[in-house]
């Protein structure tokens, strides 16, 4: 897998192309290294777009679009090694003051003028007054000029908004037929009549709902229903909080591929195209959080689905809602949390409960992020 060259960009454009991680041993070596002593930075790859440094993504980018890659990754063998290493990379480094060398307002600083300013536009969305980082999430910037507070990496990207009923008020809380968004995101897909089993692997938005729930007893429920799915940018506030008011009935985290991404092997020269190509199909592959919640008509029953996508992403359902079912919960209350890295969350609804979307829902129409716990769809049952 480090020897084939992947079919997608920028690899498959440049013949001179080559991994610069030599074979596995090499791959080993870097492992250690990071394991020890890397946090993931602040860098700019384009005007005005900030990414997470992430180092294991760096190192596996080239073998992950192999075909060979491509079967590694999805072996369950691989895939318990690699999570005792970014376990071990969690609990050594992104838990611990380890990793506050990458949260300060230096080059590279999850505080630098650069990243402060793409998280306050990412945050600023209603178009009024605009708020500082210090104003936006809990902070103390005064009491500690270095760091502002954050013990570590995860402190700093579980950061949590001063006020949240100020910031991100509860859209239409006392009417059941809109569900408000459960994750403060950007659009990817809104597909109708899904299937129990599809290919999801192939190009599109093809959703495979007894893969993407695990093969859960109340996947059925949402044959022929409609999914909808956005993805996290990493500068946002990476809580859960339900879409609607009811009773938590089940949930669970179901275990995943890491690195794992959509192979084109068999797609003719179709490359692949990143960033968005790959979220449908990591819904199905990925570590997932899925939390079933029965809501008063007409949505009925219905699932969050929060999927971590990138390096040690990790999921956690709140404890209130893990156990002892069924759980009273309200529209808007925090029901977990991302975790270290990337993520994407989807909305799985019945079939025969109609949606009309807000138009900052539909994917295309806006390029900003929908504000966490704000309005989603309006919820109808079908005549």
């Amino acid at each position: 897998m480090f020897q084939e060259v992947p079919n997608k960009i920028p690899y498959n454009d440049n013949k001179a192309a080559h991994s610069h991680v030599r074979g596995y041993r090499h791959m080993l070596d870097l492992f250690s290294v990071i394991v020890a002593e890397v946090a993931p930075t602040w860098t700019m790859s384009a005007p005005g777009f900030g990414l997470m440094g992430l180092p294991f993504q760096a190192i596996l980018d080239w073998p992950m679009g192999t075909p060979s890659g491509h079967a590694f990754f999805l072996d369950p063998r691989v895939n318990a090694k690699l999570k005792a290493v970014l376990d071990s990379w969690r609990d050594k480094v992104l838990k611990t003051s380890t990793s506050q060398a990458v949260i300060t307002t230096g080059v590279g600083g999850w505080l630098s003028k650069e990243a402060v300013a793409a998280i306050e536009h990412d945050a600023n969305l209603d178009g009024g007054r605009r708020y500082t980082f210090e104003q936006l999430f809990d902070c103390d910037p005064q009491g500690d000029a270095v760091h502002w507070g954050f013990k570590s990496w995860d402190d700093f990207f579980v950061r949590r908004f001063r006020d949240m009923d100020k910031m991100r008020p509860v859209g239409y809380p006392g009417k059941p037929e809109w569900v408000v968004n459960a994750c403060e995101s950007t659009p990817v897909a809104i597909k109708s009549k899904v299937k129990q089993h599809d290919r999801f692997w192939l190009k599109g938005s093809n959703y495979s709902v007894a893969d993407m729930l695990d093969h859960d007893e109340l996947a059925y429920d949402f044959i022929g229903g409609t999914v909808y799915q956005s993805l996290l940018k990493i500068t946002c506030y990476h809580g859960w909080n339900s879409p609607v008011s009811g009773h938590v009935v089940h949930a669970k985290v179901i275990g995943g591929a890491y690195f794992s991404e959509r192979s084109t092997n068999g797609l003719f020269s179709e490359p692949v195209r990143p960033p968005l190509y790959n979220q449908v199909y990591l819904s199905h592959v990925a570590t997932r959080a899925v939390i079933f919640i029965k809501a008063d008509d007409p949505v009925g029953l219905m699932c969050f689905v929060g999927i971590g996508i990138a390096d040690v992403s990790t999921c956690e359902i709140a404890s209130r809602f893990s156990q002892g079912w069924p759980q009273p919960v309200s529209k808007g209350e925090e029901i977990g949390m991302f975790h270290y890295g990337g993520s994407s969350q989807c909305l799985l609804f019945r079939k025969g409960v109609k949606l009309a979307f807000v138009d900052e829902a539909v994917p295309g129409n806006h390029d900003r992020n929908l504000a966490v716990r704000s309005p989603l769809a309006f919820a109808y049952a079908e005549d």
